[in-house]
């Protein structure tokens, strides 16, 4: 689902913020919450070749220790663009747009899952895919994929910032690992 939300993101200004916000909220399965709190200044190199991002609080971190997430490759060029095109050196990464200018200000996270839903409706997913998407959907299908790619559980807690695996396991459960063949 990431590639067709992906490839439904125009060239535009706005475009280019919701691939990024894809591709970011992807590789680090953050919460819409976690998602829309990330600054630019959390943003830094890493011994990958890429770069990382602290997530700094969090739903199950509430004293605030934070998290680092790391970018892969595409999910960094795509906010390097993103930053580059609406000159973002410091302040909020995710910003609400008006009329190609990026506010100064932190989105809503309720607006992920408007975008989220708008790039699903125009890559042609069906109706009941489209009504099914929430701003957790990328933390979710982020999880089921690394589950696919032969990720073990405690990486992928790691990743996500879960202290449990049995949350782990409720939202890979639905995972199709075609065991018998």
């Amino acid at each position: 689902m990431r590639d067709q939300l992906l490839a439904a993101c125009g060239p535009e200004f706005t475009g280019l913020r919701d691939r990024a916000l894809v591709a970011v909220g992807f590789d680090t399965l953050c919460r819409r919450s976690e998602l829309v709190a990330l600054r630019a200044e959390d943003l830094q190199p890493n011994h990958f070749g890429t770069a990382s991002l602290l997530i700094r609080r969090a739903k199950n971190d509430p004293d605030g220790a934070g998290r680092i997430a790391h970018l892969t490759p595409s999910g960094l060029d795509a906010l390097r663009r993103w930053m580059e095109v609406a000159d973002l050196d410091h302040g909020p990464l995710f910003r609400t747009v008006y009329r190609s200018v990026a506010l100064s200000r932190h989105m809503n996270p309720f607006a992920v899952t408007r975008i989220l839903k708008k790039l699903a409706a125009a890559a042609g997913m069906d109706a009941d895919t489209v009504a099914s998407i929430s701003g957790h959907s990328l933390r979710v299908g982020a999880a089921q994929q690394l589950t696919i790619n032969g990720v073990q559980p405690l990486p992928i807690m790691r990743a996500g910032g879960w202290r449990s695996t049995n949350v782990v396991a409720r939202y890979v459960e639905n995972v199709d690992l075609n065991v018998w063949g």
